[in-house]
């Protein structure tokens, strides 16, 4: 039980930080900008060594966010590095090719379900 309060705090955590940055800033900053530097800042982190102790703790709380999409991205462009620079390419998508997949079935799914507003 305690691993899922953990989880939901750090999760809530990394969501808060992202609102605080959209309501504290200027209105340039949106929610494109946020996406870019949870990805960006997670993959920094995940390259220094800093945010793989921060998913060995929280779990799913610190994963799921957009920010562990980086960390998952570069830990896959890392491993794929040892095959040399195509597997620097190569290895990201490959680590992350199941929430690519998902998020593009899904989102056509939605599409076709429900009326796009664009």
């Amino acid at each position: 039980m305690i691993s899922l309060l953990i989880a939901f705090l750090t999760g809530g955590c990394l969501c808060l930080i992202g609102q605080l940055v959209m309501d504290k800033t200027n209105s340039s900053v949106s929610s494109g900008h946020i996406l870019v530097g949870f990805i960006s800042g997670g993959a920094i982190l995940s390259g220094a060594g800093l945010y793989q102790p921060l998913v060995d703790w929280a779990g799913e709380g610190a994963s799921i966010p957009l920010s562990g999409f980086g960390n998952l991205l570069t830990q896959g462009a890392l491993r794929g590095a040892e095959k040399g620079i195509t597997g620097a390419f190569s290895g990201g998508v490959e680590a992350t090719a199941a929430g690519i997949t998902a998020a593009i079935v899904f989102g056509y799914v939605m599409a076709v379900l429900f009326n796009p507003k664009g």
